[in-house]
């Protein structure tokens, strides 16, 4: 699933997505804080089109307390 898209649904299921600056550059992958109901997750930041790892947004889904099978996928065209 393309970064963009993934974000897109979050945000559509309610949760809150936090940019933060890190205080040491050039140290790690660059994330995003995403926020629902009392809950957060690390998501990490890539480009718009390319794609995240799926075993990453199977567990931002499941931090966040989204069920993952709601992804658009081969499933959502049956």
């Amino acid at each position: 699933m393309q970064s963009a898209t993934f974000r897109k649904w979050l945000v559509d299921r309610g949760c809150r997505i936090d940019h933060l600056e890190h205080e040491q550059r050039g140290h790690g992958h660059a994330t995003a804080t995403v926020h629902r109901e009392g809950r957060s997750v690390e998501l990490p930041l890539v480009g718009s089109r390319k794609d995240l790892d799926p075993q990453d947004v199977r567990r931002i889904c499941e931090a966040l307390g989204l069920d993952w099978h709601d992804l658009l996928g081969p499933r959502s065209r049956a």
